[in-house]
């Protein structure tokens, strides 16, 4: 029974990762854009979201020090890759909040 729950995720996983595959050609003929300014923004959104990982892990450890817990999951991750450190500092005011 675990085995079936586990490759029905799996076989969902497929599912997801077919339906962006075809966004993407679908994306490519519609506005007729280069593969290259296609993959130019996939990876600038990659970096972004690898820098704040960077961030709010430092950002996590220097506030550890002062007793406070900063979340890292995907609700933080995607705020901070689209706001900056703006992001940062709606998270950490929201941590600082919920603490009181």
């Amino acid at each position: 029974m675990f085995c079936r729950i586990h490759l029905q995720g799996v076989i969902s996983i497929y599912k997801i990762l077919g339906i962006s595959m075809i966004s993407l050609f679908v994306l490519f003929i519609v506005s007729k854009l280069n593969w290259t300014m296609i993959f130019e923004k996939l990876a600038v959104i990659w970096f972004k979201l690898a820098f704040a990982v960077m961030i709010l892990f430092v950002a996590h450890l220097l506030l550890a020090m002062q007793g406070y817990v900063l979340p890292i999951n995907i609700f933080s991750i995607a705020t901070v890759t689209f706001l900056g450190i703006p992001g940062i500092l709606c998270i950490a005011f929201t941590t600082f909040l919920l603490n009181f």
